[in-house]
């Protein structure tokens, strides 16, 4: 067992979090995460195809429909409330940046189910917001939901001091460059990230991702500085989670050199390489993108090219991995099999503790009792 200020303030078993992975669906795999003593996060919805209603599949049956980031968010807490065990803890992962204009309905979505609903009061712990500036939904989340504790993804020193400076945030989920999906234009690796921030933030709750996908990833991550960790790639190659077959059954196949930065939807993503990433690799400047985000206005005005690149998360999404969006870290290269979340959790503590304990014994016999 593993003790942290990750598992003291959020009331989890282990030290390890789903990350948010919109626009995806990801319940069932928050779930099985937060059912075996990890944290289950709900992520931001942003499929854009018609779905299945009763499993948000893509879907050309004729009930299918599209569905709302509020509708979708609904469905997900619904699904909490009736099937998480008791002492399950989970959260709900919210994208603010400027285009996101849903963002404010979705974080009351949250919390006004949470004032109905007792068990979801127990069980929804924190939102996580990402992908923007984390003061204005802060205000909201103290306003509507006190008792939650708020997260902001801080990819460098800089936003982790926005997040707990001028936001007032809890504490940061601070991720590496390696991580996978939405990235940062800082490039600051998770071995240099997570030291800074600690430094400068020694009392505050640090979750890391970007890099995190086994036992000794848990340890290093503690040694860094971190509270715990976030883990999204590890996550998709389960057996029982939410993403397609084809995505989960490539990544075994990886190695170190299977991903690369590309221009997405909401700026820098790591991508594995496939035909769609290789057409879009990382040319945009932070200026650049503010600029553009700046001229596509609400979602109704967006540019033609945004949409194209949220529909290649659609692609993705039902299985075409050469033309769409492939979402992944790193971290392929570590990642063999498709166990399952239980699984993965279980035998990542075991190597966790196993590697503590190792690192004991490299120090010199009375160095530790001095």
């Amino acid at each position: 067992m593993l003790k942290t200020r990750m598992t003291e303030m959020l009331g989890c078993k282990y030290p390890i979090m789903l990350a948010g992975m919109g626009p995806f669906s990801t319940y069932k795999t928050a779930m099985q995460v937060a059912n075996a003593g990890g944290i289950g996060l709900t992520s931001h919805w942003g499929i854009l195809s018609k779905v299945d209603p009763k499993t948000h599949l893509i879907s050309d049956a004729p009930d299918a429909k599209l569905i709302s980031a509020v509708e979708k968010m609904k469905f997900d807490l619904n699904y909490i409330a009736e099937h998480a065990d008791d002492g399950a803890v989970f959260g709900c992962n919210i994208r603010v940046a400027r285009i996101q204009v849903d963002a404010p309905s979705v974080i009351r979505t949250v919390c006004k189910a949470r004032d109905k609903n007792p068990k979801l009061k127990e069980a929804i712990k924190l939102i996580v917001t990402s992908a923007g500036n984390p003061l204005p939904p802060n205000k909201l989340i103290k306003k509507r939901g006190p008792d939650l504790l708020h997260l902001h993804v801080s990819p460098s020193l800089k936003l982790a001091g926005v997040t707990l400076d001028k936001a007032g945030c809890d504490g940061v989920v601070a991720v590496g460059y390696e991580g996978g999906g939405h990235q940062s234009y800082e490039q600051v690796t998770t071995s240099v990230l997570i030291p800074e921030v600690r430094e400068k933030y020694p009392d505050k709750l640090i979750i890391v991702g970007g890099g995190m996908v086994t036992g000794r990833s848990l340890a290093s991550a503690l040694a860094l500085g971190g509270d715990g960790i976030q883990m999204g790639s590890r996550f998709i190659a389960t057996s029982d989670g939410d993403f397609h077959e084809n995505w989960k059954n490539v990544i075994p196949s990886l190695d170190d050199t299977s991903t690369m930065m590309c221009d997405g939807a909401f700026g820098p993503i790591r991508l594995m390489k496939n035909k769609y990433a290789l057409s879009h690799p990382l040319r945009m400047s932070r200026e650049e993108r503010i600029a553009l985000e700046k001229s596509m206005g609400n979602v109704e005005s967006q540019s033609d090219r945004f949409k194209e690149d949220m529909m290649r998360y659609d692609l993705v999404y039902k299985g075409d991995i050469e033309n769409g969006a492939v979402l992944l870290g790193q971290t392929v290269a570590l990642i063999h099999d498709l166990p399952t979340c239980k699984e993965v959790i279980d035998r990542m503590m075991k190597e966790a503790i196993e590697t503590i304990k190792e690192m004991n014994t490299k120090v010199a016999p009375g160095i530790l009792a001095q």
